[in-house]
C-alpha cells in the first residue's frame, strides 16, 4: 500500500513539475512580448491553476470512462450468465433454508466453543477459591446468562475471602468480553 501512495506522489510530482514547467516557458515569452513583472506573474499563476484543472478534469474524465467500460463490459457478462442458469423459486427457497440452517449451525458451534473457553477459564481461575459444585453452578449461569435466559432461582456462590472484590469484576469483565457481551451487562 505504502508503495502504491508514493508511486502516485512520484506521478503527481512529476505532473505538477511539467505543469510549472510550462507555466514559466509561458511567463518568460510573455516578459520577452514586452509585458511587465507583475501581468507576467498573473500570467504565470493563471496558467498553471487552468492547466492543473485540465489535468484534474482529464484524469477524473478518464477514470469514470474506464470505470463505465469495465462495468459494462462485467454486467454484460452477468447477465449472459444468469440467462444460462436461471433459479426456479422453489429451489432458491430450498437454497435459502439449507444456507440458513447451516449459519445456524455454524453460530451454535461458536457459541459452545465460547462456552466451553469460558467453563475452562472458570475452573482455571476459580478453582483455589471456591468449590467444585460451586463452580458448576456458576457455570450454568453463565450458560444462561449467554444464552439470554433468566433463572429463577439463583443461589449466591461462596468464594474465599482472599478474593477481593475488584478481583471479581475483572473475571466478569472478561468473561463478558470472552462472550461478546458489552461491558454494562457484565
Amino acid at each position: 500500500m505504502y508503495l502504491k501512495k508514493f508511486e502516485y506522489y512520484i506521478l503527481d510530482s512529476s505532473v505538477a513539475g511539467t505543469l510549472l514547467l510550462i507555466a514559466l516557458a509561458i511567463r518568460i515569452e510573455a516578459v520577452n512580448a514586452g509585458f511587465d513583472q507583475f501581468s507576467s506573474n498573473i500570467i504565470f499563476i493563471s496558467v498553471f491553476i487552468i492547466s492543473t484543472g485540465l489535468y484534474i478534469s482529464m484524469q477524473i474524465a478518464l477514470y469514470e470512462i474506464i470505470i463505465y467500460l469495465c462495468h459494462h463490459s462485467k454486467s454484460l457478462s452477468i447477465h449472459e450468465h444468469l440467462n444460462d442458469s436461471v433459479i426456479a423459486p422453489e429451489q432458491a427457497f430450498m437454497e435459502y433454508e439449507k444456507l440458513r440452517s447451516n449459519t445456524i449451525i455454524e453460530q451454535k458451534r461458536t457459541n459452545d466453543k465460547k462456552l466451553e473457553l469460558v467453563h475452562i477459564y472458570i475452573h482455571q481461575t476459580m478453582a483455589a477459591y471456591t468449590s467444585q459444585e460451586n463452580l458448576q453452578r456458576l457455570c450454568m449461569y453463565i450458560s444462561d446468562f449467554f444464552q439470554d435466559k433468566t433463572s429463577t432461582i439463583i443461589i449466591p456462590i461462596k468464594i474465599d475471602s482472599k478474593l477481593k472484590a475488584i478481583d471479581v469484576m475483572h473475571l466478569g469483565w472478561n468473561i463478558g468480553k470472552a462472550l461478546g457481551k458489552r461491558r454494562s451487562y457484565t
